[in-house]
Order: structure tokens, then C-alpha cells, then sequence
């Protein structure tokens, strides 16, 4: 199975129209022409993670080193790949992959966008997203003021594919184009979906007609959810003042509203199982880019508390005992925020196994995705005896400053 494969696909569309002749005799009367019918596959239906509408940062050391920036970058994939759902941000190939080479200097940063079938207005976007992000830490201006010396850093590639991956492609028909325009709009419906801020969101089927003459309806299918409902009520008015067109008398385009909520919750409980795997891999990127800036936050601290030695030994009434006791203290907190980073990782992916375990069990064809999936735990598990490793040698340094 593709593990990035469309969440949905091949729903159709009904337009209806009228014959050319306008008309037709019969026995000598004028009836109206019968209604020509049409039915369209309709693409442009893909979900898209609650993350770009509630930025989440990582908590944020001191100061900001290569590791921490990184580790952001990471985490603004949601807001990145947002970028891709727009065709003018990509290029005609289906394939996109770049880099994002981000420079903190000033308590400013500026972005160098590398790779293939990036536009211009791609690129523009892209720093944005990835602005707005690291921007959603309440702490980000002080802490990248408190960083003096120059920080760049650069993401491992971003790869996206239109025909597998949430992106719009307009001009397949005219139904395409509807759910390509509401699917491009969703990231403005933000007000709608608070109430699944901090939870797993449901999934929305609607229908959306359009009749010459007369504003988009849009009807959605009846839920027992009393939030779905809610949600469903603030995004119906939204949906019928965009601008949806048809040249057809009348037109039914079907949309499914789904989300992943990459930074809101953990794995999904009641989705299906592409959308729950999609949701994992969401999540897995989420908590790899805290377990990045949870490393350079031990090393923010690890170099503070090598000064004070250094000063130390230069000058010992320079520096108090309490001094380095507490900057030792400190270097042991950001050793159990990396290794508390990485269990949560740790944990995750064990889930995964589990979940693709059972996938597998009633569908065969996830057979490669779960092996795929047993091999990423291993990782980390070498990443958490090393981080505890390394845990355990300094504290015995501190212990003995407590002697």
C-alpha cells in the first residue's frame, strides 16, 4: 500500500442541463426539452491538518542553535505542504522536492528555498508558512533576540506528489474546480474548527449545488455528533459565499471535509485506516521536530554550564558553588526533556506497529506498510539508551558538586 495514498478519490458529481433545441414539437404542442444529465468524477478532495490553522512550537530553550531551528523546521511541515494544495505554488511536474535553508540572525529570519517545481510564489509561501510557525511561540522573538551569534540550519527534504498527496488541480471538469476552490479555502475556515482544537476531529459529507441565478447550498449529511454538527453549521455559509461556478442549469459536486490534527491529539481512535495512518505520520513528524529542539535545548544548557566552569577555573571567587550547582540542575533538565522527547516518539511508533499490525490482519495489502512500520522504533530505541546514557554521566558531574 501506498502510505500516501488519496484519502479520497473518484467521487462523482451530477450536472444538469438542457438540450440546445430549447424546445421540442409534439403533436403539434411546445414541451420543454428533457434534462441532459451528466455525471463527473471529481478529484480535489483531500484532508488537511488542523496544525496550519493552530500552530503548536515545541517548547523553546534559552537560546536558538542549529538543532532547535531545525527541529522547528521540522515542525512546520503542516504549513509547509499547505503551501503545495495550490497549484500556482508548484511547478507542471506531479513530483516537488526542495529544501528550506533558514538563517536566524538580527532576531530576524530570512529562508532559501532549493529543490524542483517550486514557483516563485511557492517559495514566497513557504517562508511565510514557516514564519508564521516558529512566530506562533509566545517566546519566539525573545529567545531568537537572546541568540547573538548568526544560526542557520536546513530541513531534510520536503517531498510532495499531486497525485498522492493533499494538492488541487483545476481544469479536470467543473466539479473538480468547485471542490479544488473549497479545498483551497479550507485553511481560511480556521473560526470553524475550534472546537476540535484539542481533539479528534469527524469527518463532514456534504453536497454543494449550484443553480444559475441563485447562491451555492450546501447540505451536509445528518450526524449524531453534536460538534460535527456545530462545525458543520459554520462551515455552510462559508462554502456558499465562495465563488463557485458552473456553466451547467444546475450542478452537485460531493465534499468531504476531513482533517488529520497533527499537533492537537495523538493517534486517531475512529478514522479509517489510510486516515489513521496519515494521522500517525503527522504526528511522528510533530514529535521527531520536538525531539530536535528538546537536543539543542541539552546543549543550550550543557554550553552554559561549560562557561561557568571555564570561569571557574579562571577565577574561582567568580563563580559560587550554588552557581554551578543550578547550571548543573539545569543541564539535567534538558537531558529529561530529550529523553522524555524521544519516549514519546518511542512510544508512538509502537503504536503504529500495533495499529498496522491489525490493518494487515483483515487487509492483506497492508502487508508492506507494516513491515516498514516494525523497522522505525529501532531508531529510537538507540536514540533513548544514548540520551540516557549521556543523562546518567552528568549527573554523576553534579552529584559531586553537592559533596
Amino acid at each position: 500500500m501506498n502510505t500516501r495514498q488519496k484519502i479520497f478519490s473518484g467521487l462523482l458529481a451530477i450536472g444538469l442541463g438542457f438540450g440546445c433545441g430549447g424546445q421540442q414539437q409534439q403533436q403539434g404542442e411546445t414541451t420543454p426539452a428533457a434534462p441532459v444529465v451528466t455525471t463527473l468524477k471529481v478529484g480535489n478532495i483531500s484532508p488537511i491538518d488542523l496544525a496550519v490553522c493552530y500552530p503548536k512550537t515545541p517548547a523553546l530553550p534559552a537560546k536558538i542553535n542549529k538543532s532547535v531551528l531545525t527541529g522547528l523546521l521540522i515542525s512546520s511541515t503542516p504549513l509547509v505542504m499547505e503551501c503545495l494544495v495550490d497549484p500556482k505554488n508548484r511547478g507542471p511536474a506531479e513530483a516537488t522536492q526542495f529544501t528550506v535553508e533558514s538563517t536566524l540572525n538580527g532576531g530576524k529570519l530570512t529562508h532559501k528555498i532549493e529543490g524542483t517545481n517550486v514557483t516563485p510564489d511557492g517559495e514566497k509561501c513557504i517562508g511565510a508558512a514557516v514564519d508564521r510557525f516558529v512566530a506562533s511561540a509566545s517566546d519566539w522573538t525573545e529567545k531568537a533576540n537572546a541568540t547573538t551569534a548568526g544560526v542557520t540550519a536546513k530541513s531534510f527534504p520536503f517531498q510532495h506528489n499531486a497525485a498522492t498527496m493533499s494538492a488541487v488541480k483545476m481544469g479536470m471538469s467543473e466539479a473538480s474546480d468547485v471542490t479544488g476552490t473549497i479545498r483551497m479555502s479550507q485553511a481560511g475556515f480556521c473560526d470553524c474548527y475550534g472546537a476540535w482544537k484539542d481533539a479528534e476531529p469527524g469527518v463532514l459529507k456534504a453536497g454543494v449545488k449550484l443553480k444559475k441565478g441563485a447562491a451555492p447550498t450546501v447540505t451536509f449529511e445528518a450526524s449524531t455528533d453534536a460538534t460535527a454538527t456545530q462545525v458543520a453549521a459554520c462551515l455552510g455559509p462559508k462554502v456558499s459565499a465562495l465563488p463557485l461556478k458552473s456553466t451547467a442549469d444546475e450542478l452537485t459536486a460531493p465534499y468531504t471535509f476531513a482533517f488529520a490534527n497533527s499537533t492537537g491529539t495523538g493517534m486517531f481512535a475512529n478514522a479509517t485506516p489510510p486516515m489513521a495512518f496519515a494521522q500517525y505520520d503527522a504526528v511522528r513528524t510533530q514529535y521527531f521536530g520536538a525531539s530536535l529542539v528538546a537536543d539543542g535545548g541539552r546543549l543550550v544548557a550543557a554550553e552554559a554550564y561549560d562557561a561557568l566552569v571555564q570561569q571557574y577555573k579562571k577565577d574561582t571567587k567568580s563563580v559560587t558553588i550554588k552557581q554551578l550547582q543550578d547550571s548543573c540542575d539545569a543541564m539535567l533538565k534538558g537531558h529529561d526533556a530529550y529523553v522524555a522527547a524521544v519516549e514519546n516518539q518511542l512510544a508512538l511508533e509502537e503504536k503504529a506497529v500495533t495499529m498496522v499490525t491489525e490493518f494487515a490482519a483483515k487487509d492483506p495489502s497492508w502487508g508492506p506498510t507494516k513491515e516498514a512500520t516494525m523497522q522505525v522504533p529501532a531508531q529510537s530505541k538507540q536514540d533513548l539508551e544514548k540520551a540516557k546514557a549521556a543523562r546518567t554521566e552528568d549527573a554523576a558531574i553534579c552529584a559531586k558538586l553537592k559533596i
